[in-house]
């Protein structure tokens, strides 16, 4: 497993269910939706899940890029999200 992303900020959006906000230093990720990946929390818990949704943002005067994750109900609470790992496989397609 690789480490893609940190995970920044988590919230939940009525009736499409939790958003993970993580940014990482890459210029370009390759994560999109249907991906699976796993998430190590700050507590050492780890859980796997599938990228419902994956939206692309780009902040001014940073080099970051920060991603919205759409994970739905396959979390049961925001508790202990924001500081979490996102790990993937290193078959998985990534730009260097």
């Amino acid at each position: 497993m690789r480490q893609l992303l940190n995970v920044g900020d988590v919230f939940d959006i009525p009736g499409r269910g939790i958003v993970l906000i993580a940014r990482t230093e890459l210029s370009e990720v390759g994560f999109s939706a249907g991906d699976h990946f796993e998430l190590v929390l700050p507590t050492g818990r780890r859980c796997t899940l599938t990228a419902l949704g994956v939206e692309r943002f780009t902040k001014c005067f940073t080099e970051a890029t920060t991603l919205g994750i759409l994970v739905g109900d396959q979390l049961e609470s925001l508790d202990e999200i924001i500081g979490s790992e996102l790990w993937i496989s290193p078959a998985h397609n990534m730009a260097k």
